[in-house]
């Protein structure tokens, strides 16, 4: 079964709505898709409409992906398979906005500072629902201050930038606890991307286990062999789970397309057995 548990729509920072990720899942052949929007629900049942006004085999599973604070910093979530209208959860996504919002106003400020005007304003008139740092630099470029993304996260918004805002997410823990408690298995997602050492990141995984967690993501693109090796030894040695997707965001991006990710051991523990349990129920 072709799968994708990690996409991304307008709703956060993706560039497609959910009716035209339907569409492109469905003609890449992908026959189970998780939304899993940055601290947002509100794709999913718009995507559900389209598959079925459209009438495509092709199947949704509900999915968030949460900003969350570690011991080793800020970190992302999966919840895979949760009830999207759960209240614990629903109240979460509304309070994770609310703090992206208020990072952003923060930001202006300091953009102000430095004669960079008209990002706050443009993000309120762009954004659908939820604000990040990919908007903002998005921002950035279009408005003559950043000749890319790249630039504009190393020269503002990025760990050494001039208008970097510390995070003020939710704890992982209770991360981890308003997933279960909404349906869902708690994904450590891309944990390669988050910079830190291989040592550090051992004790994230470790440490993300014993709080709780179900599974990691082991495949994603952009990921090397050795690191995949290095992923699986991680997710055995601490009984997780594995799990993988795109991480869809854009439609041109070569390297990146829904359902296209390395393909995981046939023999390996993997919530795609639970996932399709929970949809045939």
């Amino acid at each position: 079964m072709r799968y994708d548990f990690h996409s991304h729509t307008h709703y956060s920072d993706g560039i497609l709505s959910p009716s035209q990720l339907v569409e492109r899942a469905h003609d890449k052949g992908v026959e189970l898709l998780a939304i899993s929007d940055h601290d947002s629900i509100s794709g999913i049942a718009e995507a559900k409409k389209a598959v079925s006004f459209n009438g495509f085999k092709l199947k949704i599973v509900e999915a968030i992906e949460l900003s969350a604070q570690s011991d080793f910093g800020a970190i992302h979530i999966v919840g895979l398979g949760i009830d999207s209208n759960h209240s614990k959860l629903v109240k979460l996504t509304e309070q994770q906005q609310q703090k992206r919002w208020a990072r952003v106003e923060a930001m202006e400020q300091k953009f102000v500072n430095l004669k960079v005007e008209g990002v706050l304003r443009d993000l309120k008139a762009s954004c659908k629902q939820v604000v990040t740092r990919s908007h903002v630099a998005r921002s950035l470029v279009s408005l003559g201050y950043a000749k890319d993304n790249n630039q504009a996260f190393k020269k503002y918004i990025g760990k050494k930038g001039r208008v970097k805002v510390t995070n003020d997410w939710i704890e992982m823990g209770a991360a981890i606890q308003t997933i279960q408690s909404a349906g869902g298995l708690a994904i450590l997602a891309h944990p390669t991307r988050y910079p830190m050492s291989n040592r550090r990141l051992s004790y994230l995984i470790e440490e993300f286990k014993i709080a709780g967690g179900d599974a990691i993501e082991v495949s994603y693109p952009s990921l090397s062999p050795d690191k995949r090796g290095w992923l699986e030894v991680q997710r055995s040695k601490n009984d997780l789970l594995a799990s993988g997707g795109s991480d869809f965001h854009y439609p041109d991006l070569k390297w990146s397309d829904l359902g296209y990710f390395p393909k995981i051991a046939d023999d390996t523990p993997h919530v795609l057995d639970l996932i399709k349990d929970k949809i045939n129920d």
